[in-house]
């Protein structure tokens, strides 16, 4: 036979469960798409923000998903100046600092590498940095095993010529993906 204590119990659990259901949020459409593990933002252009027109003619504004927000999240990283960000002061990369320091070309590359990798270790999507390199190191053709080594020293002349370096990252993401992103900036 229960006691008033086992009743009491069930009545608690029996009010708690149909609390718990009240709260459960409804299924989803069976349309509707899943989240994207890497997360969904708006698609920048240039710093700019890109215009789409939909089935209907409607114009709205483009979203990223997937990897490739993943690189453009990285963009945004390396092209916002360390202490910018009025609402996140530790966001961003210091390279201003790095640049100024009279060092010569080869311990230039290695400290902008290292501005790299600290900036990188906010990105909390990002497990580990497998290689950095410039257009005209060899490691560059580990990253980009597609190019051949003609069209890398293409690629090395255009850095020597423009001023503008091309550093690839290549690097494993939380959920086990390689991706390449590649970051540019002007200087020596």
């Amino acid at each position: 036979m229960p006691t008033a204590d086992d009743i009491g119990r069930q009545t608690a659990n029996d009010q708690y469960q149909a609390a718990l259901a009240g709260l459960r949020q409804p299924d989803w459409p069976p349309d509707h798409a899943r989240a994207d593990p890497y997360g969904r933002t708006l698609l920048l252009t240039d710093g700019d923000l890109v215009p789409q027109r939909d089935l209907n003619g409607f114009v709205d504004l483009a979203v990223i998903t997937g990897q490739r927000e993943l690189a453009q999240g990285i963009q945004v990283l390396v092209g916002t100046p360390l202490g910018s960000d009025i609402f996140n002061v530790i966001f961003g990369l210091d390279l201003v600092q790095t640049l100024a320091q009279p060092v010569p070309t080869r311990r230039m590359r290695d400290l902008v590498r290292l501005c790299i990798v600290k900036a990188l270790a906010q990105e909390q999507r990002i497990r580990q940095i497998q290689a950095v390199a410039f257009a005209d190191e060899p490691a560059y053709l580990t990253i980009h095993p597609e190019i051949t080594a003609v069209q890398q020293a293409g690629l090395a002349q255009q850095q020597k010529t423009t001023r503008r370096w091309m550093l690839d990252v290549l690097l494993d993401t939380r959920l086990g993906d390689v991706v390449v992103a590649g970051i540019q900036g002007v200087g020596p």
